[in-house]
């Protein structure tokens, strides 16, 4: 039995699909195991490289597999979106098959985990689409009928990443500060804010984000407190993730408006989407509103698109 190896990076975790060759549709027991963060601008490429090498070890032992078995790898990372980043990790990537004794011809691809995101939300008779992406960033990528690819977003937290975890606690943490202040209105996101920080007031806030500095996802995190005062129906917290929605659907339209039909299959995926049924309800009812396209449920995750981007071709 020959496998397709998957793998989705991103900056908190990075998941790994062993898929049978010849299955080109999602299993219904796939063969997956996860690790740590794999973004090699957050970790550094050769910690990157080290960490990947332990994933697909652990995965080849635990389902007891092969190196032989191993005909394909898909890398799809986040941070990998530029031509010198491809080249560096495919350096990264050759030391991985020759640590694990694969062979230097093994079929790979590697790119972004945004595309091969897309690659697995769109089922196999989709011929394009446009898939939407809100996690701790956020961004777009469509595939058009001609086999282009269309992106939009992705410039990082400090001057894009509009409606993902990241935009969301920023936003909470300034509405926090206005309703400290009496320059907005109170909402439940002050409690749940404080808690989950273990402060005791607002004006706590200073010292802890200014006083070291703070990773990304670190800030992301607390886009769950928006979420849980929008489910007990928190104006302020419903205002934010519908605005975080409106942000998303302008992603949309800027793909859609490249040669998209009306009828094309538009999808989302990540942490918020997931988590957030204000947010997700919002961006689905301002896509049927402007006509951008048709929302479908993701066929299957990115680790299965990664997986079907490293597939040989016969």
């Amino acid at each position: 039995m020959n496998y397709v190896i998957g793998i989705d990076g991103g900056g908190t975790k990075t998941t790994c699909l062993f898929l049978e060759a010849n299955h080109c549709t999602y299993p219904k027991q796939p063969k997956v195991i996860q690790g740590p963060g794999t973004n090699p601008h957050q970790i550094g490429f050769e910690e990157a490289g080290h960490r990947l090498t332990a994933l697909i070890e652990k995965g080849l032992q635990t389902f007891n597999v092969d190196s032989a078995q191993i005909i394909g790898i898909g890398f799809g990372l986040a941070g990998i979106g530029r031509p010198e980043d491809e080249d560096k990790m495919k350096k990264i990537v050759q030391n991985i098959f020759c640590n694990l004794s694969f062979s230097e011809n093994l079929n790979s691809f590697i790119g972004s985990d945004s595309l091969a995101a897309l690659k697995g939300a769109l089922s196999l008779k989709d011929e394009s689409g446009i898939l939407v992406i809100s996690g701790t960033g956020s961004n777009a990528v469509g595939v058009d009928l001609e086999g282009g690819i269309h992106k939009c977003g992705g410039w990082g937290h400090l001057i894009g990443d509009e409606g993902s975890g990241y935009y969301l606690s920023l936003k909470a943490l300034s509405n926090v500060a206005k309703a400290a202040d009496g320059r907005g209105e109170e909402t439940l996101m002050t409690p749940l804010l404080l808690a989950k920080l273990n402060l005791h007031k607002p004006e706590d806030l200073v010292r802890h984000i200014y006083g070291r500095p703070h990773e990304k996802h670190e800030i992301a995190r607390l886009a769950t407190c928006v979420i849980e005062a929008s489910k007990q129906k928190d104006k302020v917290a419903v205002k934010i993730l519908k605005e975080a929605a409106d942000e998303l659907v302008l992603h949309v339209e800027s793909i859609a408006r490249r040669g998209f039909k009306g009828d094309t299959t538009i999808t989302a995926a990540g942490s918020i989407f997931k988590h957030s049924k204000v947010l997700k309800q919002h961006f689905i009812q301002q896509i049927e509103t402007k006509r951008l396209g048709v929302y479908r449920e993701p066929y299957a995750p990115p680790e299965f698109g990664a997986a079907l981007l490293a597939i040989p071709e016969n």
